[in-house]
């Protein structure tokens, strides 16, 4: 799945209209980022669990309609809404592109590198027990760079990293480094940067995005890597900072336009299946199908939050809205969580009654530790590499990762 960050990184998500007339708290975008995030883990619990109903000779029935895989589509809206936004005091700034770059990397790498660091160490144990083959040290270099390669062996169009989540965030550090390349440009040719020449920076990323696409489309690379970073899922960030530059407009739909919008882009996950569609079962499905359909919905959704007058000010969506400030934490190191049940389960009696109440727990669980490690390491490390607690010159505000 993958997730960025920028701005404030230790407070509720707050979007500001600079223009003095008022402030409005998107806090529906972390309750999306939440919900993204849950939607992951549910799915891969469900997994887990109904492999070992499988060996039991029972069935787990589903639970919902919607397609949990798409809280990775959700993800990847939230990152190209949130990236623009957050990121607009530093269009036109002395070294405003380094400044970007350099925000994302703090975000991004170090806990995801712990996360590697943790699978590898799984990895190597497994291996010295000779249950399988330790991974090379090409699998190790490109998984901690950022660059795709088949480390798990499901072939060269579905380029995974040894923790195989990473695969999300090789598309948003390209993300990352298309948009960084439009503010620099930006730069040197705007210095003032306007709001006008700010919204074609902007839309000079939409335009790599969506040319690369094409291009490779029309005329596939031969390189692996070039195949899967200009796969048709990327427009889903293209789709996320076209919905910011609306939002920059003033372009609001009101109540009823939100709801109308988020139950459109809810209808089109539960009702669009994907199995219909080749290359549906593969390991990573990031074609045409999965961008117009979960990608599709997630920009409604995203849409009628964000252009909406809905409003997340009720204690339990406060509640909510702290999963969303872990959920970075969540999507990387559930895994690990899973790991201590992959032993445990088999030693349990199942019954068919239990197969989702214990996915659940499975998921309560993960949700419970990974929200205390945010709170006691994730966000202290991050102040420390940031040089301490300070506030930043803007209001900014945090971006989701990608999942």
């Amino acid at each position: 799945m993958s997730t960025g960050r920028a701005g404030t990184l230790d407070r509720p998500a707050r979007l500001h209209r600079r223009d003095g007339v008022q402030n409005l708290r998107l806090d529906g975008l972390q309750i999306l980022r939440a919900a993204a995030a849950v939607m992951v883990v549910l799915l891969h619990a469900e997994l887990l669990v109904s492999l070992q109903a499988e060996a039991r000779g029972l069935a787990m029935p589903r639970l919902t309609a919607l397609p949990l895989g798409a809280g990775v589509d959700l993800f990847f809206v939230i990152s190209g809404f949130v990236i623009v936004y957050a990121s607009e005091p530093l269009f036109g700034a002395p070294g405003g592109a380094a400044t970007f770059l350099r925000r994302r990397l703090l975000r991004i790498v170090p806990l995801y590198w712990f996360a590697l660091a943790l699978r590898l160490a799984v990895l190597l144990a497994f291996a010295a027990a000779g249950h399988a083959a330790a991974p090379s040290l090409a699998d190790v270099a490109t998984s901690y760079l950022f660059v795709p390669f088949d480390t798990r062996g499901f072939g060269p169009d579905y380029p995974f990293p040894i923790l195989d989540l990473g695969w999300t965030l090789n598309y948003e550090m390209l993300f990352y480094l298309v948009f960084a390349g439009a503010m620099a440009l930006a730069a040197r040719t705007t210095p003032s940067m306007t709001a006008t020449a700010r919204e074609r920076a902007a839309l000079a990323a939409v335009a790599v995005l969506a040319g690369g696409v094409a291009l490779a489309w029309l005329w596939p690379p031969a390189l692996d890597q070039l195949r899967f970073w200009l796969r048709p899922i990327v427009l889903e960030f293209a789709a996320g900072v076209g919905l910011a530059l609306l939002f920059r407009r003033g372009v609001r739909l009101g109540r009823a336009g939100g709801v109308l919008l988020c139950g459109l882009g809810l209808a089109v996950w539960a009702t669009i299946d994907l199995s219909g569609f080749a290359g549906s079962d593969a390991p990573g499905n990031y074609g045409w199908a999965r961008t117009l359909v979960w990608g599709g919905g997630a920009v409604l959704v995203v849409a009628g939050v964000v252009l909406g007058d809905l409003r997340f000010d009720a204690p339990p969506f406060r509640a909510i809205a702290r999963i969303g400030d872990a959920s970075y934490a969540l999507y990387l190191l559930h895994p690990f969580v899973f790991l201590a049940a992959k032993a445990i389960l088999p030693r349990l009696p199942l019954g068919a009654g239990l197969l989702w109440p214990l996915a659940l727990l499975l998921v309560a669980v993960s949700v419970a530790a990974t929200e205390v490690f945010h709170r006691r390491v994730e966000r202290p490390v991050l102040r420390w590499l940031q040089g301490g607690p300070r506030r930043p010159a803007a209001p900014g505000v945090r971006v989701g990762a990608g999942a």
